[in-house]
């Protein structure tokens, strides 16, 4: 589902500051790596694990760990305020901090429990190196939040019914430096709950709607980092 034609995209949401193409002296730009050519996010987790990198046992206690609230999830989340300044002056602005942002929409809630009014039921999948982390909801600023972290796969449903994946990302180093002022207007999920994420594979903004996701993965396996 591409974005509205009718409805072209700002530079940059008002009021922050047009975002330039430099990244941190530990990122380099990946915008134009083989990945545009392929979905590198595997199908079958399961036969993944099985087939080719842990043991039984290995596998086993990888799909008893929970996401939310996990010693990784919150590596993660503390990362990201510190390599995505932009985003975290975003939250900053709109919240006053960003534990009052983490509190009103429920972002990463450590103690792993479905929140009706924020939250999705979704099939969630976070693959690291050696185990991978599973939880059955999240909520659309979680989905961004993820989406800055790395590159995602998220299955879904169109409008007409068709089945279809977008392999995504909000993370800057994997844009066009051409496309990276266009990166805020996504730091926030769009009416009916939207998002918006940097298409790898077209090279384009693609989105979808929350209710129509079936499965969400990240995969930090990719040795793009």
């Amino acid at each position: 589902m591409e974005l509205p034609k009718s409805a072209p995209l700002k530079k940059n949401v008002a009021g922050y500051p047009i975002e330039g193409s430099a990244l941190l002296p530990s990122e380099n730009p990946n915008s134009k790596i083989p990945i545009t050519e392929k979905n590198i996010l595997i199908n079958s987790i399961d036969e993944y694990f099985k087939n080719d990198v842990l043991t039984k046992n290995d596998v086993a206690e990888a799909q008893s760990i929970s996401y939310w609230g996990s010693q990784y999830q919150r590596m993660q989340y503390e990362q990201l305020r510190k390599r995505d300044p932009l985003y975290e002056q975003y939250i900053v602005k709109t919240y006053g901090s960003y534990a009052n942002f983490e509190q009103i929409n429920s972002v990463g809630d450590a103690l792993d429990v479905f929140n009706p009014y924020t939250d999705y039921k979704i099939d969630v999948t976070i693959i690291t190196k050696d185990k991978y982390y599973r939880t059955d909801h999240i909520s659309p600023y979680e989905i961004i939040s993820e989406s800055l972290s790395g590159l995602c796969s998220i299955d879904y449903l169109q409008t007409n019914g068709r089945a279809d994946k977008i392999t995504g990302t909000l993370y800057k180093k994997y844009i066009l430096p051409s496309k990276i002022n266009e990166r805020s207007n996504f730091f926030f999920p769009m009416v009916g709950n939207r998002i918006g994420l940097w298409n790898v594979i077209k090279q384009k903004w693609s989105s979808f709607y929350m209710n129509r996701v079936i499965r969400f993965v990240r995969d930090d396996t990719t040795g793009l980092e």
